[in-house]
């Protein structure tokens, strides 16, 4: 059934502009005379609409290839496959092109130090000679005087190219003499330009120009003289030499291979010029070639044995044609592949929907034994367990949102970690190791002027334990205000908790009741670990051994009096943070825990409470938390006690 296309209204609007746009410009074209300035609009309105549509015509058309796997498949095949050729093409041009650079700009000065050397030894040429110190002992040309320094003609292995008023000479050194013969290269009347044409085969020049350097490379042409005036050492002038051509060189040919359009530049600094420092300018000779891709290509396979270079062309060509084959040959057959992977996909797609709609009777029943059959049948596999999975899922995620919620409650349900109360300050940290914790701490206010603060530990994890540590936390606040105290505030929770839950539940509580009047705390213990009292820079831990609570039906819990002075501090703690093991399972202990009380018995709660906390996690390091780990520190204020009546 084929698919209806939907245009979006915006899209509607931009046809119906272009439309307008063309029809006004070509009625303005066809009966005013000219288009005008409203002709002008017209056509711009319409070509700003066409650019539009354009543009989404091309967002419609990635997004049809990106959804069909088909296509998908094809595109990605003509990006990894056809894309690529035309960029090996062009670093397959530039590649040969700068080759072929090379090569010229190397035979012209191989022949350019072969015409010299010729000449120097043919010919009766300027001479210039030096002493042992460098200094010029005589010299046939007017621009280098007796007795100038010329260190460099000691110093050259080869013909090197000299400048001087805009003149390019070849200074060709003599063996066995510190003297060098002149030719000029740029002189129109010298046939050693012609000469160097005739060996090399190209179309040559010379020229002297200035090159400055800077950070960003060289620029060659221009100077600046003393007076910041340019120069422009690049113009043409009489003196100039013209090109030279081969003298039995064809004319040039038409096409790329056979036109002259391959240029080669060789530049050198001339050998008599001061040092560069910087960006300063410095005379540099150019000899320009200029030759066919034929020519050159007639030059680099040159073989003395004409076959030989003429068997190199046809092994590189059939190379060619047969990497050209075997590659059209691979593109084929990844376009079938991704044919035939796009049918197995396109079933499976529709299986997929028909499984999203709520189908899970739907059978692939491939009987293809590639991996594409392999992909079919586990997903007939597993159409037959989605049903049973996704009933498990919508269960566990409602287990899991009361879990969340249950988390949240309790969380609540715990005080803020500080606060100042009339009779002592509270800094508490209280961290579970599961969802649901058993750990708890509360503070609050008492009948009689009285400050509570206490501390337990519930047996176990999860969700149960949650609920007793909130039925704990409501039945001693109910309990203590109906105005029990210490001991028989204990035996009733005793009573609650072991009425409420089995034995496997129990919970370990510590409560100190502080009265600020007379300056003396009462603490009551069912089995929770004893708290230390930090006084006067020494750590003492309060023993105080009991039954926890929900055991057994007892009826009396042990409480001692202790008389606190302002600045004590009561530290609590759950039995998570001494039992925090390491990653070769060793127990942080009390020993370490005594070590680090007494190492901060001057510091103030906050930070003997990071110090703690600190010294656990990196005892722990990696290693998860077993069980809950809560502190909380009292530190005693320093409140006028009342008056005796």
């Amino acid at each position: 059934m084929p698919r209806t296309v939907t245009l979006r209204k915006s899209t509607r609007i931009w046809l119906g502009i272009l439309a307008v746009g063309a029809g006004a410009y070509l009625i303005l074209t066809h009966t005013a005379g000219g288009a005008g300035c409203f002709g002008a609009f017209a056509l711009g309105l319409a070509i700003i609409a066409g650019l539009v549509l354009l543009a989404r015509g091309a967002i419609a058309l990635s997004r049809i290839i990106v959804r069909r796997t088909a296509l998908r498949l094809a595109f990605s095949y003509f990006l990894i496959g056809i894309v690529p050729v035309p960029l090996l093409a062009a670093l397959f041009l530039l590649g040969s092109y700068i080759v072929a650079h090379q090569f010229m700009a190397t035979r012209v000065r191989r022949e350019v130090t072969a015409v010299g050397e010729s000449a120097a030894a043919a010919q009766s040429l300027p001479r210039i000679t030096a002493d042992a110190s460098g200094r010029v002992l005589s010299s046939d040309v007017a621009w280098i005087k007796p007795g100038e320094a010329a260190a460099w003609i000691g110093t050259l292995a080869r013909p090197a190219f000299l400048g001087a008023n805009r003149q390019v000479w070849l200074a060709v050194p003599e063996r066995g003499a510190k003297a060098v013969r002149l030719l000029r290269l740029d002189d129109a009347r010298s046939p050693w330009l012609q000469e160097l044409a005739n060996r090399t085969g190209y179309e040559v020049s010379a020229s002297l120009e200035v090159a400055t350097r800077s950070e960003k490379g060289i620029r060659l042409g221009t100077s600046k003289d003393d007076n910041d005036r340019v120069v422009r050492v690049n113009e043409k002038t009489d003196a100039d030499a013209p090109a030279r051509r081969p003298a039995d060189a064809p004319a040039p040919g038409r096409g790329a291979w056979n036109g002259e359009w391959i240029r080669a530049y060789y530049l050198e600094t001339v050998a008599n010029a001061p040092p560069s420092e910087g960006g300063e300018d410095q005379d540099v000779a150019i000899l320009k070639a200029r030759s066919s891709p034929h020519n050159v290509e007639e030059q680099l396979f040159a073989q003395g044995v004409r076959e030989i270079g003429k068997a190199l062309r046809i092994g590189f060509i059939v190379v060619a044609i047969l990497l050209l084959v075997v590659y059209l040959g691979a593109l084929a057959v990844a376009f079938v592949l991704a044919g035939s992977i796009a049918r197995n996909v396109n079933r499976l797609t529709r299986a997929a929907n028909a499984v999203s709609r709520g189908d899970y009777s739907v059978r692939i029943q491939s009987r293809s034994r590639d991996q594409i059959g392999d992909l079919t049948r586990s997903f007939d596999g597993m159409a037959a367990s989605i049903e049973r999975s996704v009933q498990e899922t919508v269960r566990r995620q409602k287990v899991d949102a009361e879990i969340a919620m249950a988390r949240t409650i309790q969380q609540k349900l715990l005080p803020p970690p500080e606060a100042e109360l009339p009779a002592f300050s509270v800094h508490a940290h209280s961290e579970p190791a599961d969802e649901i914790g058993g750990d708890y701490y509360d503070y609050m206010e008492a009948p009689g002027g009285r400050t509570l603060a206490a501390l337990g530990d519930v047996s176990g994890h999860g969700l149960p334990t949650g609920l007793l540590v909130g039925m704990a936390k409501a039945g001693l606040a109910t309990l203590v205000e109906a105005g029990y105290r210490n001991g028989e505030l204990f035996a009733r929770l005793n009573e609650l908790i072991h009425r409420s839950t089995d034995p496997r539940h129990y919970m370990t509580l510590a409560l100190l009741e502080y009265d600020p009047a007379s300056r003396r705390g009462r603490l009551t213990n069912a089995g929770q670990l004893a708290p230390y009292r930090i006084s006067g820079g020494r750590v003492t831990a309060l023993e105080l051994p009991a039954l926890p609570l929900g055991l057994f039906p007892a009826k009396s819990f042990p409480t001692a009096e202790y008389e606190l002075a302002p600045g004590d501090r009561i530290v609590f703690l759950t039995d998570g943070l001494v039992e925090a093991v390491d990653g070769s399972d060793e127990a942080f202990g009390f020993e370490r825990l005594e070590d680090m009380l007494r190492a901060n018995a001057a510091a103030d709660a906050p930070t003997l409470r990071s110090a703690i906390v600190d010294a656990v996690r990196a005892h722990a390091g990696d290693r998860p938390l077993e069980d809950d780990c809560t502190l909380l520190i009292l530190t005693i204020r320093d409140v006028p006690p009342l008056a005796s009546s």
